[in-house]
């Protein structure tokens, strides 16, 4: 695996720390789909982290995207009207969840990385899919409906409720945050609602480093929500762009 060093509020936050967020959200998925019905296997009995993330990736991978969004609906409908509440009592402020990571050695330019994660989640291929719900237990559905169009349905860092939202890279016109000083490679979009709610966006910039690059990875979220899932969420970005930058680089 290549060396991916991760940053989370300018300290180093090690790989046992990602690991041990992401065993704690597998066993919680775990539970949530044995009890409504669903057969899988344990990953407390997995032989580590990796087999346990394969495991659970295979299992959803192989389930009808409208299985798990018939199965979320309740859930994702209160998620959204929460997310639709908090946006508007915002009036537009936003609180940002940034994680960067720093891959050592690469090839790659930046450019050459940004496409990659840009295929991986809006080209839609059996192996995409299988990348896009294996890399974190809180991946459901990542499909891309249209050009430019990511449909996600999710749990966000540590809230209660799944969302299920469409990002739309090129839209920056719902985001508040700007390019860093620094990068000159992103990839930016606004987060919708089905019903075109602004509820946050993205924006992820990668520039060299050394003989390899950074990854800034960074959410915007509405600003009257806890610190709490903000602080989660970034544990959320650390365990998936570790895995897709591992894939990309490998």
């Amino acid at each position: 695996m290549t060396k991916i060093e991760i940053f989370i509020a300018g300290q180093p936050i090690s790989q046992k720390a990602i690991d041990q967020w992401e065993f704690k959200r597998l066993n919680h998925e775990y539970q949530f789909l044995t009890q409504h019905g669903f057969v899988l296997n344990d990953p407390t009995e997995m032989p580590n982290i990796d087999a346990a993330r394969q495991v659970m990736g295979r299992f959803k991978a192989g389930q009808s995207p409208a299985t798990f969004r018939q199965l979320f609906k309740n859930r994702y409908t209160f998620g959204n009207l929460a997310s639709k509440l908090a946006a508007y009592l915002s009036f537009g402020r936003r609180k940002y969840s940034v994680t960067e990571l720093v891959v050592s050695e690469s090839s790659l330019t930046p450019d050459q990385v940004m496409d990659k994660i840009n295929a991986i989640m809006l080209e839609n291929t059996p192996e995409h899919l299988y990348m896009n719900l294996a890399t974190n237990p809180d991946h459901f559905v990542l499909l891309s409906p249209s050009q430019n169009v990511q449909e996600v349905l999710e749990i966000t860092g540590g809230a209660p409720l799944p969302n299920l939202f469409f990002a739309h890279y090129g839209d920056e016109s719902g985001l508040k945050s700007r390019l860093s000083e620094g990068y000159h490679v992103q990839a930016a979009g606004t987060a919708r609602l089905a019903d075109g709610t602004i509820i946050g966006g993205v924006r992820h910039q990668i520039k060299d480093e050394g003989d390899g690059f950074r990854f800034k990875a960074l959410v915007e979220f509405p600003a009257i929500l806890p610190n709490s899932i903000i602080q989660n969420h970034q544990y959320h970005l650390a365990c998936e762009f570790r895995q897709w930058l591992n894939d990309i680089v490998n």
